[in-house]
């Protein structure tokens, strides 16, 4: 028996060297770009320094335009979600502000937690900053959405009306128990989750050929510093944490809801949890779209958006055949 017991531990300990030693191996290959001033001069927009660090932001439009804030979600390419979306309604004469979260994009890779407090600061200081005409209408998906009830709960004369786009605001997520293990979290991260982080995220589409473009800029992203943290972070402190409950306070008739019929993450049972607490909601299925309808139907979005600013009646098109541009 001692002697299958020093086996066993000899094993194991084996086994340790080998996971370290692919950790250390695998590791080195992973984020190897430094989001640096020479990478930033790329980027199209601008960029404002911040309590919290330097923000990535686009500001377009007539600057006497109807205020409108577009608030992406937990994706590492920021922005460039809504780059079907901002050119269209700066066209329609709205001044749009479209922006990367910290850690996204080419915002700082914070160096406080991702927590709500921490990106609802950035959003309120870069309204502030920008001096964005009040009250405006946010534009929100996925996580953003939590940071968008935040800050109308917070300062409710600022915000119009909220459009919220597959919100991720009901806490569900839970993340692995691994996870919670400082040792074996960093091994998962590296080893399990990084490798496969771009190909799982395809779930969320339901057209390949855009989800087979926005691959490309997730690649791009998740390669400078900071990202696995950055995502870890985010499921500790942000994704578990419900803000339904904020929807009791809002104005009456100020909200609408747009979400794809195919989104993993957004079952249909939610249009009625949040009509319990809002019974004016407008809610509006976007057919064969799945988590990031304004990427695969940006037409029907963007004018069931506008129809919804110009409070005409809401209508949706037919499905079309979208292709991103070069």
């Amino acid at each position: 028996m001692k002697k299958l017991a020093r086996i066993s531990l000899l094993l194991s300990a084996l086994l340790l060297l080998v996971g370290v030693a692919a950790y250390f191996i695998v590791g080195v290959t992973q984020e190897t770009q430094a989001l640096n001033a020479e990478v930033r001069q790329k980027a199209p927009g601008n960029f404002i320094k911040l309590p919290g660090g330097l923000t990535h932001y686009q500001l377009l439009g007539p600057h006497n335009g109807r205020p409108v804030v577009l608030l992406h979600g937990g994706g590492v390419a920021g922005m460039e979600v809504w780059k079907q979306n901002t050119m269209y309604f700066a066209e329609q004469s709205f001044r749009v502000l479209a922006y990367d979260l910290f850690g996204r994009g080419y915002s700082d890779r914070a160096e406080q937690e991702y927590t709500p407090e921490g990106l609802l600061n950035q959003f309120t200081a870069l309204v502030d900053s920008v001096g964005l005409e009040k009250p405006f209408t946010i534009i929100s998906m996925s996580m953003g959405s939590m940071v968008a009830l935040d800050y109308a709960a917070r300062y409710p004369n600022r915000v119009d009306k909220l459009i919220m786009i597959d919100p991720a605001i009901t806490g569900d997520f839970k993340a692995n128990a691994a996870l919670k293990v400082p040792v074996v979290s960093s091994l998962l991260l590296t080893l399990y989750w990084y490798p496969r982080a771009v190909e799982n995220q395809r779930k969320e589409f339901t057209d390949h050929r855009v989800f087979d473009a926005y691959a490309q800029r997730l690649a791009y992203f998740m390669n400078f510093e900071g990202y696995k943290t950055m995502n870890y972070l985010t499921w500790m402190h942000t994704l578990n944490q419900s803000r339904v409950e904020l929807l009791d306070d809002f104005p009456a008739d100020k909200i609408l809801l747009i979400y794809g019929n195919q989104d993993p993450y957004f079952p249909e049972a939610n249009v009625q949890k949040f009509l319990k607490r809002y019974p004016t909601l407008q809610a509006h299925e976007i057919y064969g779209a799945g988590h990031m309808p304004q990427l695969e139907r940006p037409k029907e979005v963007n004018e069931l958006i506008l129809g919804y600013l110009l409070e005409q009646e809401l209508y949706t098109t037919p499905p079309q055949e979208i292709r991103m541009p070069e």
